[in-house]
């Protein structure tokens, strides 16, 4: 979401009330500990974000189908964004 905003409390502040203040006005809320983040809440619309993400993220491509140039490219790819190929 471009809109996108960010809240942060606490662990020790969270309580029912302020999670329903919180996540429909910030979308994201990051809850932290002693300064590490532990979790977090996410706005109903910011849900439907992460999952439609998710099932975007994954496609599965059978490499002996792809011709040697494209399979070449891809690992090329791979190497120089710090994945490396196995």
């Amino acid at each position: 979401m471009s809109d996108l905003s960010l809240a942060t409390i606490e662990a020790a502040d969270v309580t029912p009330d302020v999670v329903r203040r919180l996540v429909p006005s910030a979308h994201v809320v990051e809850v932290h500990d002693a300064g590490i983040l532990v979790g977090g809440f996410l706005s109903r619309q910011e849900l439907e974000h992460y999952r439609h993400l998710v099932n975007r993220e994954v496609e599965v491509f059978r490499t002996g189908k792809l011709p040697n140039d494209i399979v070449a490219a891809l690992e090329d790819s791979l190497g120089r964004y710090g994945q490396g190929v196995e």
